[in-house]
């Protein structure tokens, strides 16, 4: 949350993924340049495709970052070596989204 504020950014709880908050999926694209899907599960399947598939159905012309765990093997470890490790800790999101906005605005 400490990121989202330093960001200026809105955090949207899904809650779940089934079944998919299409309503506020559009309205979260209608409103924002970016969203950015975080989950501590498979990138691949996961909410952030979810999310992915709704804006394309819906036509949605906004920016998606996906972070989570992607489709490779994970060596063994404890959970906060992992979440460091994918750049899912707060320094890694925190960076990874900087890194994409920094991409699509030069």
């Amino acid at each position: 949350m400490k990121i989202a504020e330093k960001l200026n950014a809105t955090v949207v709880d899904m809650r779940f993924i089934k079944p998919i908050d299409v309503t506020r999926i559009s309205e979260i694209a209608k409103t924002h340049e970016l969203i950015v899907t975080l989950e501590e599960n498979a990138i691949q399947g996961g909410a952030g495709s979810a999310v992915a598939e709704v804006l394309h159905v819906q036509q949605h012309n906004v920016k998606l970052l996906q972070l989570g765990i992607p489709d490779f093997f994970v060596p063994p470890g404890s959970q906060a070596e992992m979440l460091a490790e994918l750049k899912l800790d707060k320094i890694g999101i925190k960076q990874q989204i900087q890194d994409f906005l920094n991409e699509y605005q030069n």
